[in-house]
């Protein structure tokens, strides 16, 4: 199962963390696997060219099954809200992936526990 954990602080998300394996299809074929990888960095690449900021990822460097991205801080107000934002439709995105392969997905975040 992959497992998703957002980490929010008082001014937003502060990190999010993607862990594990769908299993839900062959290697190479898994489709839930294939729309998480594609969510999350889909939105990765997008931080820097629209906010500047450079994002903080770190990522399994054999076998796969691990991201985290750790929000940046920018003197930047608007670059930082822009951020926000990504992060949102990125988490937004993954709660859509688990609302219809829910057997192989797993989104833990507080602000949206009740669904979108």
């Amino acid at each position: 199962m992959i497992e998703v954990i957002v980490s929010r602080a008082q001014h937003g998300i502060h990190e999010i963390s993607i862990s594990g394996h769908a299993n839900a299809g062959a290697y190479g074929a898994d489709i839930v696997c294939s729309a998480v990888s594609g969510i999350s960095f889909g939105i990765l690449n997008a931080i820097q060219p629209l906010t500047g900021i450079t994002p903080e990822v770190d990522v399994a460097q054999e076998g796969g099954g691990f991201l985290k991205w750790s929000l940046s801080s920018s003197d930047d107000e608007a670059a930082c809200e822009k951020q926000q934002l990504l992060a949102e439709s990125m988490v937004i995105s993954l709660l859509s992936v688990e609302a219809n392969y829910g057997k192989y997905v797993k989104v833990s975040d507080d602000k949206w526990q009740g669904g979108v």
